[in-house]
């Protein structure tokens, strides 16, 4: 059949990924140098096809097209310019420090060669200054018993105020300070923290403090002014807790307060961290049963009505109207769970209005019972599902106790305690805090001898490290230091930029011949044997291979296996370009050759 010309092909990655996958045929693949197909970046060869060639063999040219085009590209060295350094500085600030160990002076008591025993230093913390020997210390059972309180804010919400929590803890332990064998320097370096309680404490009670500050006096005019402030929070405070809690209002005094919300109620929405408690009852359980100090919590769906012989969902179950008795205010319904069990049963106004159905999954009250304008009964209904109720001293969540307190019907007050000692060498504190160890050893020689410090606290500090960044470009300075040279190192060092195909490289073989095979300007590679190419059979001497299709067959076979690829590093009839031949006896042999070629080319480098 007649070829049409064929245009040039756009070829990327996605294309070439497509086709260079082919497994390679029987037969070898002599080595061809990349050059031969791309040089500087761009095509160094023309592909041609028999103009009475099969598709196939069509299709075998724009594919070795396509794999030509993934190796467009140009190599540039990658430099590296308008350079700055950028330095960062840890600024995190601990909002409380538990001193254990300083010898980082100029007391000669304090003075420690590298060897002997730390713990006979003076220089651990004895509460007030570092002035004991370990035996003697605050820290010589290893915990730290004196309670640290500190303020967390957004533990938690109710409506539309934030919580906050006086965290206490209490049995800071270093583990393993107290063993005999732990007694040189760089046994401080680090220990595993343990604290044995924590307690967040959060009052549910809101207040609006007036507060005071002290009078200050006008230079020029003389005029005295008292500062006044109104702090809205949670927590509970007094005048010996004010400054400790909010320290910028150290110096004021509270002259008022006024409650703003006197606890979370039902109908509420209770958030603890991450958990939501949406508020069914207080002081009663999922049965409406009185209970004490517990609350019942779970989705509320509210009242509405609801049609005889129709199937409702409330999340995951089903509720279906099976008939209304309008007269006695009673309503037949039945109700599925997620697993597909079903209840039925009778609610009635003035009797067993609400029932609750797989161990507090869904419950439902009845309200009322209606007949509407086209005969059709409703019933009224309030449903609530996942419902579960929490008792004060119930484990609300893994490894931490919920203490609180129900009055008049509200909760006021809420706390999270520790199931178990928090361990770890920073231990977590709500996604806010943490409790790190953190010591620095510094030795230095002097006359042969070798000398120690250490330096260590306990810091409470944020759980996010905060830093500052400073930077600074070449001749800039950073804390009085000059930046004279930036040193960089870049991988890879050498950059490969694609590039396109702007004319076609795929001709027809009537086209080599009509401008002649002296003028062919590149490297060839022909696609099919001398019955189908013309520019093959017009060079078939010159590489050595037979022109009939018999002698074709006899030499290298018929089929898939009947395939060769031959490479002309010269041809004095194109001019000293080279050729390279991807034919077969038939066009299965040469989409064979073509695919041998087409892997030979995926592995190029």
């Amino acid at each position: 059949m007649k070829v049409k010309k064929i245009a040039a092909l756009a070829v990327g990655a996605a294309v070439a990924g497509a086709t260079l996958g082919f497994a390679s045929a029987q037969g070898e693949v002599p080595e061809i140098p990349k050059d031969f197909f791309v040089k500087d970046g761009k095509p160094n060869v023309k592909i041609v096809v028999g103009s009475e060639g099969a598709a196939m063999d069509v299709v075998s040219a724009a594919d070795i097209a396509a794999a030509i085009g993934s190796l467009l590209y140009t190599e540039k060295d990658v430099e590296v310019t308008d350079a700055t350094v950028v330095a960062r500085k840890d600024v995190t600030e601990p909002i409380e420090k538990i001193p254990v160990f300083d010898n980082y002076d100029t007391n000669t008591a304090h003075k420690y060669k590298v060897g002997d025993n730390l713990k006979d230093v003076p220089a651990w913390w004895n509460g007030s200054d570092f002035v004991a020997n370990f035996s003697t210390s605050v820290w010589n059972d290893g915990v730290y018993d004196k309670a640290v309180e500190i303020r967390i804010d957004n533990i938690g919400s109710v409506g539309s105020y934030d919580l906050a929590a006086n965290l206490t803890l209490k049995g800071i332990a270093l583990d393993g300070i107290t063993d005999s064998e732990v007694d040189v320097i760089d046994d401080f370096e680090d220990f595993t923290v343990n604290v044995s309680t924590v307690v967040a404490n959060i009052s549910l009670v809101v207040y609006n403090y007036t507060l005071k500050g002290q009078p200050t006096v006008d230079k020029i005019t003389k005029d005295e002014t008292i500062p006044e402030v109104n702090l809205i929070t949670n927590l509970f405070l007094d005048n010996s807790t004010l400054a400790k809690f909010y320290p910028d209002y150290d110096g004021y005094t509270i002259e008022g307060v006024k409650v703003l919300k006197s606890g979370v109620g039902e109908g509420e929405t209770l958030k603890i961290l991450d958990n939501e408690y949406p508020i069914v009852f207080i002081g009663k359980d999922i049965q409406e049963t009185a209970c004490g100090d517990c609350f019942t919590y779970g989705k509320d769906w509210g009242e509405d009505y609801y049609n005889q012989g129709e199937t409702y969902n409330f999340g995951d179950y089903k509720v279906t109207i099976l008939d209304i008795d309008v007269a006695r205010d009673k309503a037949f319904i039945k109700v599925e769970s997620p697993s597909g069990d079903t209840e039925t049963t009778t609610l009635a106004v003035g009797g067993t209005e609400a029932q609750t159905f797989f161990d507090g999954g869904i419950r439902i009250q009845i309200k009322d019972t209606f007949v509407g304008i086209s005969g059709t009964n409703a019933v009224k209904l309030h449903v609530w599902t996942d419902l579960k109720t929490v008792k004060s001293g119930d484990e609300i969540m893994p490894g931490w106790i919920a203490e609180f307190k129900v009055d008049s019907g509200k909760i006021i007050w809420f706390a999270l305690e520790n199931k178990n000692t928090l361990s770890d060498k920073r231990v977590p504190l709500f996604n806010t805090y943490a409790v790190d160890y953190k010591a620095t050893i510094r030795k230095k020689k002097k006359d042969d001898v070798e000398y120690g410090t250490l330096t260590a606290y306990i810091y409470i500090e944020p759980l996010e490290t905060q830093y500052e960044t400073v930077e600074a470009a070449i001749g800039e300075s950073i804390d009085d230091y000059e930046v004279v040279d930036v040193k960089a190192e870049v991988s890879p060092e050498v950059a490969y930029i694609p590039q396109k195909l702007t004319a076609p490289i795929t001709v027809l073989d009537t086209e080599v011949l009509e401008q002649g095979l002296e003028n062919v300007g590149s490297n060839l590679i022909l696609v099919g044997g001398p019955v189908v190419n013309k520019v093959t059979a017009a060079l078939a001497e010159d590489l050595g291979v037979p022109l009939t299709y018999e002698e074709w067959a006899e030499k290298f076979g018929t089929g898939k296996e009947g395939w060769t690829i031959v490479y002309k590093e010269q041809c004095g009839k194109i001019g000293g370009y080279g050729v390279v031949l991807v034919a077969g006896s038939d066009r299965e042999g040469t989409r064979a050759a073509a695919e041998a070629l087409l892997d030979y080319i995926a592995n190029l480098e």
